[in-house]
């Protein structure tokens, strides 16, 4: 039996699933007693920040650490700013700290959901700026030795929505610190194309909060509020095709990427998922209380009480549909978790 323990308020999916104990962890010291009591009584352990990059797919027969492990430290020389911030801050007030203390850089990734602590995990990204272009270093503690050491940028081997801690042998090791480095001397990140709609690349006069305003307001467009509609922002990573088989494509689909403007990547091509779905005609498409939200259809949103396998089989649709019309595979940015 379990006891009263949803997990609803702790996925931005607002997922109805449920777990024997949660547990709110506020410092290390509380993390390593529980994570001790956990292996001791042979407890199974799921851990969670915001919960917002993760589709739920059952109740959890085990033990759920929540981190709220909190506090920020800045420290400079003469070129950098550091911040020392603890895994469970949250993005956003990560970038808006930053601002109120006059440290500029991070606006292109304003209101991003979720901890840090998932943010470089997953390698944030959005505007032509990424996590992996500010992180130092992170900490990290091993729940079977109890041990904490840093791992360094370099050795993270970040890439497009990746990062070491996904890989399998990794499972094992919990992100309890980061530290960022960005640069005091601000330049606008200006590389993606939509803000070039608002912003003359030429303009000497461009503000940091110029920049931020403009991503906070074309966000707010484009992504709903996870408190009213359920969502984890996008669900698919975008393609990245060989120049070949974009050539191919192009031909085949001439109208669709004629004037579509694309990334080049050493020999690879970006191309825009939302683009894909679109064209399948899926804006608005739903199964049970899931649906493809209309205004990105990147993102699909819990209309009100959804079930994890609405969704689930929602997102298997779209991967079909893509695959029959183009031939091409979309890979996941969540993680579904089974248990």
């Amino acid at each position: 039996m379990f006891d009263i323990n949803s997990l609803k308020n702790f996925n931005t999916f607002n997922i109805n699933v449920f777990a024997n104990k949660i547990y709110i962890v506020n410092n290390v010291y509380e993390l390593k007693k529980i994570i001790f009591w956990c292996c001791k009584n042979k407890n199974k352990i799921l851990f969670l920040g915001k919960g917002s990059n993760i589709l739920l797919m059952k109740d959890f027969y085990g033990v759920v650490i929540i981190n709220e492990i909190k506090g920020i430290k800045i420290y400079q020389n003469i070129n950098f700013w550091f911040l020392s911030i603890n895994s469970g801050e949250l993005w956003s007030d990560i970038v808006n700290f930053s601002f109120n203390n006059g440290i500029f850089g991070l606006e292109n990734l304003s209101n991003i959901p979720g901890t840090i602590g998932s943010a470089v995990v997953n390698n944030i990204g959005a505007y032509g700026s990424e996590i992996k272009d500010f992180v130092l270093c992170i900490k990290v503690l091993n729940i079977f030795s109890g041990l904490l050491f840093y791992i360094s940028n370099y050795n993270c081997f970040f890439s497009y929505r990746y990062s070491i801690f996904k890989n399998f042998y990794y499972k094992n090791y919990i992100i309890v610190n980061i530290i960022l480095r960005i640069k005091k001397v601000w330049k606008p990140n200006l590389l993606y194309k939509d803000l070039l709609y608002f912003f003359d690349p030429l303009n000497l006069n461009i503000k940091p909060i110029d920049i931020y305003e403009t991503i906070l307001n074309l966000r707010n467009i484009k992504i709903p509020n996870y408190k009213i509609l359920g969502n984890v922002g996008s669900i698919f990573k975008n393609p990245i095709l060989n120049i070949k088989k974009f050539i191919k494509l192009k031909k085949k689909y001439y109208k669709i990427f004629n004037n579509l403007r694309y990334n080049v990547l050493n020999k690879y091509i970006k191309i825009p998922a939302a683009l894909l779905i679109d064209k399948c005609g899926l804006k608005g498409y739903t199964i049970g209380k899931a649906k493809v939200y209309v205004k990105q259809p990147l993102i699909i949103v819990n209309t009100g009480n959804a079930l994890s396998k609405d969704i689930f089989k929602l997102i298997n649709f779209i991967r079909r549909k893509i695959f029959n019309k183009f031939n091409i595979i979309l890979e996941l940015e969540i993680k579904i978790i089974f248990f």
